[in-house]
């Protein structure tokens, strides 16, 4: 763990295109933080991987993942960003999150979709979650390409707020 004024952050994903990804990217450069892809023991390429895809976000389906290479219990904040599939959450990112819900501390959600829905995954993510998060970041696929540093950097200063907020209360 950390000291109380620079916390030991994750950064948690899933992306099938490459934009989650991206994004993440950006979070992990601001905030200095260690990256964990969620990874998947069949793969999503291609046309039936896309519709897999699909079918399981509009069921509302978990993927099975395979285990990480970090623990996130290890972290004070973690961050956990998802794509959106068909209007909902991603199922490896589901996965990941019905798995560790219980040991999540600080979290702060991300998500990224081509028009819409990412404000919905990021409402799915809280429900599986089980508890608010510090923070949330909701961004279109064109955004995400022509440098998202404002919205990033926001997220970040509102996570961080959140953080020492909770940090200072429990240390009182």
């Amino acid at each position: 763990m950390s000291n109380a004024d620079h916390p030991k952050v994750l950064v948690v994903f899933f992306s099938r295109s490459g934009t989650t990804r991206r994004l993440a990217e950006h979070i992990a450069r601001a905030t200095h933080a260690d990256v964990e892809e969620i990874r998947e023991p069949r793969s999503r390429r291609g046309i039936l991987g896309w519709l897999r895809s699909g079918y399981e976000g509009t069921y509302r389906r978990s993927a099975k993942i395979l285990p990480l290479r970090r623990n996130p219990q290890d972290y004070d904040l973690v961050y956990v960003g998802s794509p959106t599939w068909n209007g909902s959450l991603a199922s490896p990112v589901r996965g990941f999150l019905e798995h560790h819900a219980d040991v999540l501390g600080s979290v702060a959600l991300f998500a990224t979709c081509a028009g819409r829905g990412a404000t919905d995954v990021i409402a799915q993510m809280t429900e599986v979650l089980k508890h608010a998060p510090l923070a949330t970041l909701a961004m279109l696929e064109r955004d995400v390409s022509h440098s998202p540093s404002v919205q990033v950097g926001e997220l970040v200063e509102a996570t961080l707020e959140a953080w020492e907020g909770a940090a200072g209360g429990a240390r009182s």
